[in-house]
This record gives C-alpha cells, structure tokens and sequence, in this order.
C-alpha cells in the first residue's frame, strides 16, 4: 500500500513535470514558427522583387542582339543593383528549425535561388566589372577595345600619356617638367589599376576578401559598397559560363600598360635630353648674338640693334633662371641621376605588377644612350668654345651663367631701360613745339647718355664696351636730330615767297648751333652739320625761287639759246634781249634794275646763312652777279652787261641774213671774264652764229607777200 502510494507520487510527479516541458516545448515552437514567418515574408518579398527585376532584366538583354547595343551605364547600375540585393537576400536561416518543410532534405529552394543569382552575378557583375578593367586601361593607354569582347586590340598601337592642365616652363628638374607630371600621373593611375586587377584575379580564384571586392567596386563602378559582401565575394568565383582567363588578362593589360609607359619616358627622355630647353636657349642665343658685339660688325639700323638686343637679354633671362633653379646636377654626372622624385617614380614603378622591374631596366638602357648623346651635345656646346658660356658654381652645387653672360645680361638689362632705348623714344618730344624746348630735351638725353656711358656700359664685358657705346651714341645722337628735324622744319614757312623774319631765324640759327654742340658731345657731329645744312637748305631754296625770277628776264629768253626760229629777216637782238629803251644805244638799264632787286633780297639771304653756305655755287653766282652790277653802275669796261650793249651795239638793229656772217665775225666776244652774264654772251653769240650760217649755206628762197599769204 505504501509502494503503491510511492509510485503514484512519483509517476504524477514525472508527469506534471513532462507537461511543463511539453508546453514550453510548444511556446518556443509557436514563438519560432512566428519568427519564421515574420522573416519568411520579408525575405520573399525581397526575393519576389529581385527574381522579378532579374527576369525584367534578362528579358532585355536577350533583345538587345549583342551585349555593346547595350549602354554601358546600364550594366554598372545593375551590377550595383545586383550587388545590394545580394547583400540584403543573405539572411539567418535558423528560423528553418521550426518549420520542417523548409529543411534541405525536403526542400532546395535556396539552392536553386542562389544558381540563378550566381548566373546573374557572373553575367552582370563579373563581366562588367571585366570590361570596366580593360575600359579603364585602354583610357590610360589609348589602346583601342574590341567590339563584342571588350578586351584590348591585341597589336594596336598605344599612346603616350598626356599631362592635363599643367604649365609649361623652363627648368632643368626633371620633375618640374609637364612630361615628368605625365609620367608620374600615369604611373599612380596604372598603380590604382594594378590593384583592382589584383583583387579582381584573386576573386576570381576563390580566395577574394571582402576588402578586394569593396575596392574593385569602388575603381570600376565608382561606388563604396557598406556591409560584409561575404556572399557577393562567394558568387565572384570563375564559373564555366563567363570563361574568363585571368591570367590571359594579366597579359594584355600589362602588354598595354607597358607599351604606354616606354613611350610617356621616351618623351620625358626627349624633352630632357634630346630637346633640352637650355640648348634649345642656347642655340637662340648663338644665332640673335652673332656679330652683334664685334667691333668689326657692320652698323645697321636700330630697330633691328633693339630688337636683337632684347632677344638676346630675353634668353639670357630665360638661361638664368631656368638655371638658378638648381636641380641641374645630373647635367655634369656620368650616368642619369634624375633625383629623388625621378627614383620614386622608378621603385614604384617596379612594386606594380603590370610594369615591374623589368620596365625599370628596359628604361634605364633607354635613357643611358639618351643621357650619353646629351653629354656630347652639352660639351659641344659649353666646353669647346672659347670661354664658356655655362660654367659649374660649387659653393651652389649647381650650373649657372658664366661672369661674361652674367655681365652682359646686367648690362642690357641696364641699357634697355634708359630712356632713348624705347620704342616710342623717337615718338616722344613729336609736337614740342619749339626748337627751345627742344634744345632743352636735347641736353637732358645727352645728360642720361652720359649716365649711362659712366654706369650701365662699364656693366658689360669688356669686349663689348665699344661696341655698345658706338649704338648708344648713334642712337641718342639720331633722336636729337629727329626732334630738331621736325620741329625745324614745322617753323619754317612752306611757301619760300614768304618773307623769313631775320630775327627769328637767327635765333633759330643760334639754337641749331646749340644743338650741334650737343651733337657734337653724343658723337653726331655729322648729324650737327646735317641740322645746320637744313636751314642753308631753307635758304637754298628762296635763293632758287629767286634764281627762277632772274631767268624770267628778256636777257635770259628761251628764244636765245636756239635761232631757229629766225629765218633771215630783219631783226633787232637788242630789242629781243630787253636792251632796247628809245636811246640810240642799247642799254641793260631795266634789266639791272631788276636785277639789283634781286640780288638785294639774295644778300640779305646770305647774310643769314652759315660760312658753308658761303662756298654753295648759288651764292657764288649770286655774289658774282652783286659785283657785275657795281662794275655795270661804274661803266667799268670790265663790265659783262657793258660788253654785251656794245655787242648789241655792234650787230646793229638790221641784223639780216645778207649781212649776219660779216657783223657777228666783227663783233665776236672779249675773251677774258667767265661770269654768267659774259657766258651768256658768249652763248647768245655762238647760237646766233650757227644760224646765221645755215641760213647762208642754204638757198634763197623767192620772198612771199604778206597778202598773198593771207589769202
């Protein structure tokens, strides 16, 4: 009895507890299957929106007939589409516990799912990813893409990197150079291809990290991607649908990446050694220079002395501060040392995988031949020749002008400031108005001039001092004259009939003569005379007007010089020469009146003029004319005009052709005077002469009345 209540005891004890146990066995099931289904509904809808985006999607492509009909851009936003949703499909599949039909052992729904998201993955993500590479690459190295494949022109020709937006500007550094920017440029983004290749071979060989897939991502779709992307790196894995060669690939990038980089050095190569900026300068500077500071080198007109003189402190300029810059020690070395920043480049450029180390080698031979000719180019150019015009300074540790080069490029930079080396200097002082003024500008250029000989010239190399002298001088003495010249020549009357006012034109005189000894001090004297010879010039030409009113006169009638026109008749010489006046001898009376006139205006011309214009042929004749009329007023029988009434006088006023030959050969011209009123005695003679004895050698003719000619 007491066994039996025991059992029962026990038994209702087990039992109640087996009842606790079954209904918490039954609360954590029903909570489960809760979870479950919350969890399941949102992982189906994720999955029904994907499943269905991945049919919309496949439906367009299987349109479109090849993969490029189809914008690049689309597959980037889908392989990142594709890519989120891989993420946010991943899910905890404990919940699976609680609902038995779920198990693997009776259903494969997940599997199947995730065949059809590494079919897409590969199709989508992958392969856009692959195109993105080589896209990439063939932006770097101008080696075209194959339509359809996407891969690199196997054969086709690269391109050199260019630099963007960089400044082009002297300098020996290499690294200051647009072509060594383009290197280095080229260099990192090869750098940065490198990696993602790495990362997109080491996905492919299914031992990827989540980190090489987060930075693939971010080099080929531009986008950062959060989260642990454990599975998208999962379906990165080469499969037999996408039939990639990775190491194919790895190929023809680095075959690319290479080709590009020989040909970014070769012209940094070209642009330091071959087509160096300071031979480019110095080969300018031989040929603006040549003769331009040899004393023997024939004078030619400023404008082109300035002009190749500011080319040539032009490039000195340049020469100085390409080299002040220092960093052109490598110039003097036995091999190529670029410097750090050059070396740099290197080592990285053997840590890349596309390039390596062998790149490196394959560069330096390059250089080392290129570096070998510039050597023989920069002794050819600045140690064979006389003094150097380059030279090594080694408290600087660098290459710089030589002490000549220094000096001259100090001295022109002195010189073409001065005033009179601009180039409106010859413009300046145009309208000044007055030869005052103008005296006064005249002696402040003399002024700098003399500035400049004491200061700026001794600045130059001695062997240039002369010559640079000789310019400066013609050119301050040119610009003188110049100034003088115009305005001079704005004073003076245009109309030569106009009187000169005496006084004004001997201040003007006195002024040029201040002018000549300005010009005299700069070493124009010639240029002082030329300005003297203007205003004698000025009274050469009244002189001429003058000479023209004299020639006006009877005595000096055309008709004289030939008689053809005289056919024998009676005619009166006197009377055709202005001789005749009503006396029973000719008499020059009016014409010497007139003439006293004109000489009287021809001295007080002369009386104006320098001692040179004494010795001018027009004041010669116009003081011997002055003297032939005070021998004419005495009656001298010195007296040209005298001799010339007696010769009128002589042949009579019946001169004819019966009786021309026996009057002129009585009459014939004193010999003994050679002034122009007894040359043109002596010319009217022999003119008439020569007529009369045509007309006696030729046949006399029956004399026709003057009425019958009328009729």
């Amino acid at each position: 009895m007491m066994k039996a209540r025991w059992l029962r005891s026990r038994f209702g004890s087990f039992s109640a507890a087996a009842l606790t146990l079954g209904w918490l066995l039954l609360a954590v099931w029903a909570a489960g299957l809760v979870t479950a289904a919350v969890q399941l509904g949102s992982w189906r809808q994720e999955l029904s929106r994907t499943l269905l985006q991945l049919n919309a999607d496949a439906q367009f492509r299987a349109r479109a007939h090849t993969r490029d009909a189809v914008d690049p851009e689309w597959y980037r936003r889908k392989a990142l589409a594709l890519l989120s949703a891989t993420q946010r499909l991943q899910h905890n599949a404990s919940w699976t516990l609680f609902v038995p039909g779920s198990w693997r052992t009776f259903d494969n729904l997940e599997e199947q799912i995730q065949g059809r998201l590494e079919r897409e993955f590969s199709d989508i993500v992958v392969e856009t990813m692959r195109r993105e590479l080589y896209a990439r690459a063939s932006k770097l190295t101008g080696v075209p893409l194959v339509r359809g494949s996407g891969e690199l022109q196997t054969g086709a020709e690269c391109q050199s990197p260019v630099p963007q937006n960089v400044d082009r500007r002297l300098t020996a550094a290499a690294e200051d150079l647009p072509e060594f920017v383009a290197v280095s440029d080229y260099v990192a983004a090869v750098g940065g291809l490198d990696d993602a290749v790495q990362s997109f071979l080491s996905l492919q060989y299914s031992n990827g990290q989540p980190e090489q897939l987060r930075k693939l991502v971010a080099y080929t779709l531009d986008q950062k991607l959060p989260g642990a992307l454990a599975g998208a790196v999962h379906m990165f894995r080469s499969s037999e649908e996408v039939k990639m060669q990775p190491a194919l690939m790895q190929t023809r990038l680095q075959w690319a990446t290479r080709c590009a980089m020989g040909k970014a050095m070769s012209a940094l190569h070209t642009r330091l050694l071959n087509t160096n900026d300071l031979f480019a300068l110095e080969q300018g500077l031989v040929e603006r220079s040549a003769g331009l500071f040899e004393p023997a080198a024939r004078a030619v007109a400023f404008d082109r002395t300035l002009e190749r003189y500011r080319a040539v402190h032009a490039l000195l300029d340049d020469q100085h501060t390409l080299l002040a810059k220092g960093h052109n020690d490598w110039m003097g070395q036995g091999t190529l040392q670029l410097g750090p920043a050059y070396q740099k480049v290197l080592a990285r450029i053997a840590r890349t995988r596309l390039l390596g180390p062998e790149v490196v080698q394959q560069l330096q031979n390059q250089s080392g031949e290129a570096f070998t000719e510039f050597r023989r180019q920069f002794l050819l150019a600045f140690g064979t020749r006389g003094e150097p015009g380059i030279v090594w300074i080694e408290g600087e540790k660098r290459f710089g002008l030589s002490a000549d080069r220094a000096a001259l490029r100090e001295g022109l930079a002195g010189l073409l400031k001065t005033s009179f080396m601009a180039d409106d200097a010859a413009r300046t002082g145009k309208d000044s108005g007055s030869l005052a003024k103008v005296v006064q500008e005249a002696r402040a250029l003399a002024q700098e001039r003399e500035r400049a000989i004491k200061e700026i010239v001794p600045t130059f190399p001695r062997a240039a001092q002369p010559v640079v002298q000789r310019v400066v001088d013609a050119r301050v003495s040119e610009l003188v004259y110049q100034r003088a010249y115009r305005t001079l020549k704005a004073a003076l009357p245009t109309d030569t009939r106009v009187p000169l006012d005496p006084v004004t034109f001997r201040q003007q005189r006195d002024q040029v003569l201040a002018l000549h000894a300005v010009l005299k001090e700069t070493g124009g004297n010639a240029l002082g005379d030329k300005l003297v010879a203007t205003l004698d010039g000025e009274l050469l030409r009244r002189l001429a007007t003058l000479r023209d009113d004299w020639m006006q006169q009877p005595l000096q009638d055309a008709r004289a010089d030939d008689f053809g026109w005289w056919q024998g008749e009676v005619v009166s010489l006197a009377q055709t020469l202005g001789a005749a006046d009503g006396s029973a001898a000719p008499s020059f009376n009016r014409t010497a009146n007139r003439l006293d006139v004109l000489a009287q205006q021809a001295k007080a011309l002369l009386a104006l003029g320098s001692p040179a214009l004494a010795a001018d042929p027009a004041a010669l004749r116009w003081r011997g004319l002055h003297e032939e009329l005070d021998r004419y007023r005495a009656h001298s029988a010195e007296s040209s005009l005298v001799r010339l009434e007696r010769y009128l006088a002589g042949l009579g006023p019946d001169l004819r052709r019966e009786n021309c030959v026996e009057r002129l050969a009585i009459n014939q011209p004193a010999a003994g005077r050679d002034d122009e009123i007894a040359q043109r005695h002596l010319q009217l003679h022999q003119a008439l002469t020569k007529r009369c004895q045509e007309l006696r050698a030729a046949p006399v003719l029956p004399m026709v009345p003057a009425a019958s000619l009328s009729q």
